[in-house]
C-alpha cells in the first residue's frame, strides 16, 4: 500500500457526494420517507434518508429514535413536517448526501473535514518519513489510517510504535490521533485511546489549522506510542494465574459475543503464555478474523486493559514475588498515572506512566 493507493480510494468514495446548507423551512417528508428539499437554485428534490441521517435527523427535532421507528410511514410524515414548522426560520441544517441519498443530517455549525482533506494533510507531513502504511479502513461512515514507524523499539517483543488517524464524514465521530503499539511477530495491533488521544469535534477550526493541529498531535502520538511499547514490554512480568478464565471474564465485562471469546481462547492457546501480555495478545490476535471497524473496536479495548482501565482478576501476581490483592479491593483503580499494576508497587514505571498523564493533559479536546 503507499500513499497514491489511499488517495485514489478516497477519490473514488468522493464521487456523487454532495453538500447543502438549508433552513428548516425548505424541508418536509415525503408519506414515503423521503426528505423533499425546495432549493431556489434548482438543486432540490427527494432523497431517501440512511439509519444514521434518520437518527440524527430525530435528534435535530428531538423526537424519540425509537419511537419514530415504530410509527407507521404516514405518521412519521405528519410528525416531521409538524416539528420543522416549530423551527424560526433562520435555524439552518446540513445536509450531506450521496446520490439520491442523504447521509448525515447535521448541524449548520458543523465544519466539514473530509477524508481527502485529512488525507492530504497527513500524506503532506509523513510522505517522506520513515514510515510504513499499516492499513487503510474507508467504509460509508468512517475513515481510519494505521502507520508504524520503521524502528523496533522493543526488539525482546517485536514491537513497533505506530498511530491511527481517524475521521467521520457523517458525524460520528472527531477526527483523531490514537497511539498503538504494532507487534511484528504476529501482526497484531494494540491502540490506546482516552486520555492520550488527540480528537478535534467538527466544529470551529478551519481545514488549514487542522493541519498543524495534526502535525503536533501526529509527533505526540508517536512519542506515546514508544512509551507505550515499554509498558507492554513490563506487562510479561505480571503473571496470570488461569489466564482462561480472566480471557472469559474480560470478554463478559466488554460484551463480545460468546463465539469470539472462544476464538481468544483459542488464540491464547497458540501462544500461551500466562501473563498480561499473554492475555492481552490473545484479543489483539483473535481480533484479526474481525471486520475492521470491529478488530478496532478490541484493539482499544485490549489497550485499555493494559493501561488498567479495565478490572481483571484476583488470580494475578509478579513473577517471583506474592500473589497481589484483587484489583476490586482498590476503589480507585488502575489508571494512567498511577504507581500501582496489579497491586504490586511498580515504581520502576512511573517516568514511563507519568510522561503518558503529562501527554493526555496536553492533548487538546
Amino acid at each position: 500500500m503507499d500513499w497514491s493507493t489511499i488517495e485514489t480510494k478516497v477519490a473514488q468514495d468522493d464521487q456523487n457526494k454532495w453538500d447543502a446548507k438549508v433552513w428548516a423551512g425548505q424541508l418536509s417528508m415525503r408519506s414515503d420517507g423521503k426528505l423533499n428539499l425546495a432549493s431556489q437554485n434548482g438543486n432540490g428534490g427527494s432523497f431517501a434518508l440512511t439509519p444514521l441521517a434518520t437518527q440524527q435527523l430525530c435528534l435535530k427535532l428531538e423526537i424519540p429514535v425509537r419511537y419514530f421507528r415504530r410509527l407507521p410511514e404516514g405518521m412519521r410524515a405528519f410528525l416531521v413536517n409538524y416539528e420543522l414548522t416549530c423551527f424560526d426560520h433562520r435555524t439552518h441544517f446540513l445536509l450531506r448526501g450521496r446520490g439520491e441519498k442523504i447521509r448525515a443530517f447535521l448541524s449548520a455549525r458543523y465544519v466539514t473535514y473530509n477524508n481527502a482533506q485529512v488525507i492530504e494533510a497527513v500524506a503532506s507531513l509523513l510522505r517522506e518519513a520513515p514510515v510504513q502504511l499499516r492499513r487503510f479502513i474507508l467504509d460509508d461512515s468512517q475513515m481510519y489510517l494505521k502507520i508504524i514507524g520503521l524502528e523496533t523499539v522493543e526488539k525482546s517483543c517485536g514491537l513497533r510504535a505506530g498511530v491511527m488517524i481517524g475521521n467521520s464524514e457523517v458525524g460520528l465521530s472527531p477526527v483523531t490521533v490514537e497511539p498503538f503499539v504494532f507487534r511484528q511477530p504476529c501482526t497484531n495491533d494494540l491502540v490506546v485511546a482516552d486520555e492520550i488521544t488527540y480528537r478535534h469535534r467538527h466544529i470551529h477550526v478551519r481545514v488549514s489549522e487542522l493541519a498543524s493541529r495534526l502535525a503536533e498531535a501526529i509527533k505526540q502520538a508517536f512519542d506515546a506510542a514508544r512509551s507505550l511499547s515499554s509498558v507492554f514490554r513490563q506487562s510479561r512480568d505480571d503473571i496470570i494465574t488461569g489466564p482462561v478464565e480472566t480471557i472469559k471474564r474480560l470478554g463478559v465485562q466488554a460484551r463480545l459475543s460468546e463465539p469470539f471469546v472462544d476464538r481468544v481462547v483459542e488464540s491464547y492457546d497458540r501462544e500461551p503464555e500466562p501473563t498480561l501480555f499473554g492475555v492481552i495478545n490473545a484479543f489483539t490476535r483473535a481480533a484479526h478474523e474481525l471486520p475492521p471497524l470491529a478488530r478496532i473496536d478490541v484493539e482499544r479495548f485490549a489497550g485499555r486493559v493494559l493501561m488498567g482501565k479495565v478490572e481483571i482478576s484476583s488470580n494475578r501476581q509478579e513473577a517471583g514475588e506474592k500473589p497481589a490483592f484483587s484489583l476490586s479491593d482498590n476503589p480507585s483503580g488502575v489508571g494512567l498515572g498511577q504507581e500501582i499494576l496489579g497491586g504490586v508497587p511498580k515504581t520502576e514505571r512511573r517516568p514511563i506512566i507519568m510522561k503518558l498523564r503529562t501527554l493526555g493533559e496536553w492533548w487538546p479536546s
